[in-house]
């Protein structure tokens, strides 16, 4: 055979049927199997349960959205169950239409933020049960991609409280996490004019308005609350992630490090965060999540090679910004500043934040806001000792919700 059939066969395991000693040349694609499966009743004896298999985990396989790099090791994502009694021919074919129907990129920063979390274990496992969630192809495409596969896998992402990610569909209503009033998810809503989730909305994942969060008692138990939806994330898959993230660090006890600052020091870092697109990559991060009608940031800073979770939170507060970063990092000496305390943090930290790490980490705000003070000082004697070290730069630890994330929340409800 030929080399360029050798490697369109390689890619494509059903290019290519043999009996005998007889080739018969097959379209690849999977609308041409079940076209074929339909109308040839001779092949479908073919296409069996193997010949299935082979192809899901081919197409699983050619999914970069559903690999990562850990330790050097290939681990994947997301795969599909392969029990021999509950999964026949008809439950392969559903699987590989929706691995085949579009890209997974999306979902698999969503399941690799909640291995990471410790909300679910790698690879995730859909079951027929899963798949089947969409009675059919039509119904599958007929929501945003995102969306439907959210549908297969929220119910694996566990918060450990006998809840999960799982979604409710009531006619044209969707509910996430509960199925109660208020925690429903308003996909695709109107938003004003020139907003920033508008500009930059995806069909695939657009932006949803809710207004669930996780609140933790001073007892230390927690449950999901809601007031309905009143805050926009930027898609779908950020909401997710926002779940994950904001599970975790009301569960965890984190360290954390926060300053203020104006929104164009360093170059104009943290507002270039907040006003590009929210889908934009960020250089050193796994991902991103952006929400509260574009006042937020979250840049996710590790990865499964890491044994902590370490992200940076970022809410734009006016001319100003908060930046906080947060850690579950082992602390290497038992006091002094956070970039000794937590070095692997700082070190990832200062690359997502690049000019405004020196703020961050350095103390240099501080030498900047001096330098304001004493110009102040020279206009109105009365406003000398304004400005306290303590109000832009906080080392602590942390377990309940009291940072920039539940001040935004309580901010933004309050409106």
């Amino acid at each position: 055979m030929q080399q360029p059939e050798q490697q369109q066969q390689q890619q494509h395991p059903f290019s290519y049927i043999f009996v005998g000693r007889r080739t018969f040349y097959l379209f690849s694609s999977i609308k041409d199997i079940l076209r074929l499966r339909a109308t040839r009743t001779w092949l479908r004896q073919l296409f069996g349960e193997a010949q299935l298999r082979d192809r899901l985990r081919h197409s699983l396989g050619s999914q970069a959205g559903l690999r990562r790099a850990v330790n050097g090791q290939q681990v994947q994502l997301l795969r599909f169950g392969d029990d021999q009694c509950r999964f026949g021919t008809h439950d392969l074919l559903a699987a590989v239409c929706v691995v085949e129907e579009g890209p997974w990129d999306e979902i698999g920063e969503v399941i690799e933020l909640a291995g990471q979390c410790g909300c679910c274990d790698l690879p995730v496992i859909l079951a027929a049960d899963d798949i089947n969630t969409h009675t059919n192809k039509t119904v599958y495409v007929s929501a945003p991609r995102v969306l439907a596969q959210l549908k297969m896998v929220g119910r694996d992402i566990q918060f450990g409280d006998r809840n999960c990610l799982q979604l409710f569909q009531h006619g044209n209503e969707v509910r996430a996490i509960k199925d109660q009033p208020d925690f429903e998810l308003e996909v695709d809503p109107p938003l004003p004019a020139g907003h920033l989730y508008g500009q930059h909305r995806q069909l695939h994942d657009p932006p949803v308005r809710e207004g669930i969060y996780y609140s933790t008692h001073s007892c230390g138990h927690g449950r999901w609350k809601s007031n309905g939806p009143w805050s926009a994330d930027a898609s779908v898959s950020s909401f997710v992630k926002y779940m994950v993230l904001v599970y975790f660090d009301e569960t965890h006890q984190t360290n954390d490090t926060s300053i203020t600052v104006n929104r164009y020091v360093g170059g104009g870092r943290l507002n270039d965060l907040l006003t590009e697109s929210p889908h934009t990559p960020v250089a050193g991060c796994t991902t991103t999540i952006s929400g509260l009608h574009g006042n937020t940031r979250q840049l996710v800073l590790t990865n499964g090679s890491h044994p902590f979770v370490a992200w940076i939170f970022i809410w734009g507060l006016g001319n100003n910004v908060q930046v906080c970063v947060r850690t579950t990092e082992a602390a290497v000496c038992g006091s002094g500043p956070f970039k000794h305390r937590f070095p692997v943090t700082t070190q990832l930290g200062r690359v997502a934040l690049g000019a405004v790490a020196p703020f961050v980490f350095d103390g240099q705000v501080q030498q900047q806001q001096q330098q304001d003070d004493d110009s102040d000082d020279d206009e109105d004697d009365s406003d000398e000792g304004d400005d306290d070290e303590g109000d832009d730069m906080d080392d602590g630890s942390r377990n309940e919700g009291s940072g920039g994330e539940d001040a935004a929340a309580e901010a933004e409800s309050g409106d």
